[in-house]
């Protein structure tokens, strides 16, 4: 296309000087064809390039722009990236009033880019789903592209094609291909010509992210109805902060094992860095300072794996197991213990079964996940009552990952809730029946995945 260009353009130049200048010409009219006038030129979109008769005379200017026109014809040529090129003759009548305007809308310069074989294979052009293999599309814009086809987590080809204009370039995925730029080329089938030493990793080998999350809790009990109501005591506690680490590791990927691409051991831990004075108070009676404050902790360690539905989005099944404590500490050891004794001091330690599914829009991730949690220790408070306890507890949430090369960025919002069964008798100082524990967070965590 480029040749085609260049050879109109050098025609269209020679005629406008063999115009301009031949043998026999009248040197009063040659003399009156260099006066100029002016020109407004236009381009949607704008930014082309303008040139007169050659283009080795140099650009005129960027459009929008105003310039001196040789008065009468001009072959003119007017060039955008990713656009196709005009290239026609610029009639200038004799200076007026005004300048003269003329616009020029600059048409998508497009090619072919056919996808062969590879039979069911995802296709990502730019980093951007296109459906599956075999494919045509007749509307790529001209200039190279970065072409992957990936299938049951293997890339069966990834590299860099060049579409030239009104041309038609062929993609095989017979092998993986390096997905760096390469040379433009004459010929519009691209093949894959090369093969790496070794297979390009598909997931990462490891994470590290810092996590902070902001709480709120409500403990709410349920009373015997003969119990005096003014003995409840609910808990409420709100802003606690929990900051620290998690840490992802892909034990396939960094074992070179072939198989399970899709596994990751998933480790988190957070501790609390702000407690918070507790106040007691009855349906009654007045708020009384208490010398307990709070201490929140959170552990999780947990295998995962997931799935991806082409480039659609992906699915994930996880088990594991978590340690969430909502804990209060005392600096006065004379009322510490009788003070613990009335709140809802509770270590949940517990067998975690969960699932979770997400789309994928381009860099972003958004997400659902639900999961059960199997109580296996419920702490102090299950050790109240002298019958026993029973506790249960599920955990919902909605959140989104920013995915920016190596770095992501992730939000989340979440609520835990568990149910507890009291069994007492009438010696036990507290004659709750059953109770709930909702706990509600806000979370954010940014690291680097390599």
């Amino acid at each position: 296309m480029t040749r085609r260009v260049l050879a109109a353009s050098l025609v269209l130049g020679l005629a406008g000087r063999a115009d301009a200048g031949g043998p026999g010409r009248d040197p009063g009219r040659d003399q009156g064809r260099e006066k100029t006038s002016k020109v407004m030129i236009e381009t949607d979109p704008p930014g082309a390039k303008v040139y007169f008769n050659l283009k080795e005379d140099g650009e005129v200017c960027t459009t929008p722009c105003t310039v001196d026109a040789p008065i009468g014809e001009t072959p003119i040529i007017v060039e955008a990236e990713n656009r196709r090129s005009i290239i026609e003759n610029l009639v200038v009548p004799r200076k007026t009033a005004r300048p003269m305007r003329v616009s020029y809308k600059l048409k998508p310069a497009l090619g072919a880019l056919v996808i062969e074989g590879g039979d069911g294979a995802a296709i990502m052009i730019d980093e951007q789903g296109q459906g599956t293999a075999p494919r045509r599309f007749d509307d790529i814009i001209a200039g190279a592209h970065h072409v992957v086809l990936e299938k049951d987590g293997k890339k069966l080809y990834d590299g860099f094609v060049e579409v030239e204009i009104d041309g038609e370039a062929t993609v095989t995925p017979t092998r993986v291909a390096s997905a760096a730029p390469a040379a433009a080329s004459d010929a519009p089938a691209v093949n894959a010509a090369r093969e790496p030493a070794a297979p390009p990793r598909t997931t990462p080998l490891i994470a590290i992210r810092a996590a902070t999350d902001i709480g709120f809790r409500q403990f709410s009990f349920n009373y015997h109805a003969m119990n005096d109501p003014a003995t409840e005591h609910n808990d409420r506690e709100a802003g606690e902060v929990l900051t620290g680490a998690i840490v992802e590791l892909w034990p396939a990927t960094l074992l070179r094992l072939g198989m399970l691409p899709g596994l990751a051991l998933y480790g988190r831990f957070q501790i609390g860095v702000n407690p918070q004075r507790v106040t007691m108070q009855s349906k009654t009676g007045p708020a009384v300072a208490t010398s307990l404050s709070t201490s929140w902790r959170s552990l999780e360690i947990s295998a995962r794996h997931r799935w991806a539905i082409g480039t659609a989005g992906t699915i994930e099944a996880s088990g594991g197991y978590v340690d969430d404590r909502y804990q209060f500490s005392s600096d006065n050891l004379l009322t510490g213990d009788a003070e613990r004794a009335t709140v809802p001091d509770v270590a949940y330690q517990a067998v975690r079964i969960g699932g979770r599914g997400s789309l994928l829009l381009g860099p972003l991730e958004p997400y659902a996940s639900a999961e059960n949690r199997l109580v296996l220790s419920g702490g102090a408070l299950a050790k109240r009552y002298t019958l026993g306890t029973s506790v249960n507890g599920v955990r919902a949430a909605l959140g989104a990952v920013l995915h920016l090369g190596h770095f992501e960025v992730q939000a989340e919002g979440s609520v835990s809730l568990y149910t507890w069964s009291f069994r007492h008798d009438n010696m036990d100082p507290d004659q709750a029946e059953s109770g709930s524990d909702a706990i509600e967070q806000i979370g954010l965590s940014v690291g680097y995945v390599y």
